[in-house]
């Protein structure tokens, strides 16, 4: 069998921070799984270093710390300190299409809908679209990323933990709607339920629920339906022959054009490129194990 190259794993957090974070993730050059009691959620080892990865359009907040190595396309991992960053990305509501092809060593956290806010204190919506340094929002926090690449692969994981519960322990402003589980029901209806309807739900009006998932969430709740049923069409990555017209049908929308028109505002890709080729994405891996929508 051919050496691996790197590795993908995401990780469980611990209790405490389960309301809030969906996983930690990793991508690193290391050859064996690490020993540790934490849950491993997910694990990919990569033999060919050319693989795809598109850039996907998400309403959530990532935590992202590249840690000065990169891969590059021959498979060889070298120092680069141009890959040393820590950095909050915001909610991205479109993507451009991305060129290169090496891949930072990294450690992130996934947060769920809304989970990122309690470590913020600040609107999400002010993140955007947009990149903010882990310095800059975290201040007094020094060069983190710094102090992660010293470390293992697990250890960085628990200092990152540790980071966030002492900001978690700071408490905030409670919210009297549970904007963070309306938008979590909304992913899991792939973005079927209208606005009104979830306003009506939540006893506010429609513009009252906007204003809340801008702060919360960073986007507009009508939008974050659109993201959620684009990432629940992402079953058909990979798939090969797909009938389009069906599969734009049982996602909600109003026809093929339509899903046309929002895969490329939010992917790049058309459908059929999405199904033609094998991708790897975190978001593809996780529907990957379901039936297709037209089957569920």
């Amino acid at each position: 069998m051919p050496p691996v190259v790197a590795w993908y794993r995401e990780f469980a957090p611990c209790d405490a921070l389960r309301d809030d974070v969906y996983a930690f993730f990793t991508f690193v050059p290391e050859a064996r799984s690490p020993l540790t009691p934490r849950l491993l959620l997910r694990e990919v080892a990569f033999e060919e270093p050319t693989f795809c990865s598109p850039q996907l359009a998400d309403g959530h907040v990532t935590l992202l710390f590249e840690l000065g190595r990169t891969c590059d396309a021959t498979g060889r991992w070298s120092q680069d300190a141009a890959a040393l960053r820590g950095s909050f990305v915001g909610p991205m509501s479109r993507v451009g299409r991305t060129i290169g092809t090496e891949r930072p060593e990294m450690l992130g956290v996934y947060f769920r809908p809304g989970g990122a806010a309690p470590f913020l204190r600040v609107p999400i919506a002010d993140l955007t679209d947009t990149l903010a340094d882990v310095e800059s929002v975290w201040r007094g926090s020094g060069s983190f990323a710094s102090e992660l690449c010293e470390l293992d692969e697990m250890s960085r994981i628990d200092r990152v933990e540790s980071a966030l519960l002492a900001r978690l322990a700071l408490g905030g402003p409670s919210d009297s709607v549970d904007v963070d589980r309306m938008a979590a029901r909304m992913v899991r209806r792939r973005g079927s339920e209208s606005v009104e309807s979830l306003a009506h739900g939540a006893g506010i009006s429609r513009q009252h629920l906007s204003r809340l998932f801008r702060e919360r969430v960073g986007v507009g709740p009508k939008l974050y339906n659109r993201l959620a049923r684009f990432q629940a069409g992402l079953v058909y990555a990979g798939a090969g022959t797909v009938d389009w017209a069906e599969a734009a049908l049982d996602l909600g929308y109003a026809d093929q054009s339509h899903m046309i028109a929002e895969v490329r505002e939010f992917s790049s890709l058309t459908p059929a490129a999405l199904a033609r080729q094998r991708w790897f994405h975190p978001f593809i891996e996780r529907v990957r194990h379901l039936p297709p929508a037209s089957t569920r």
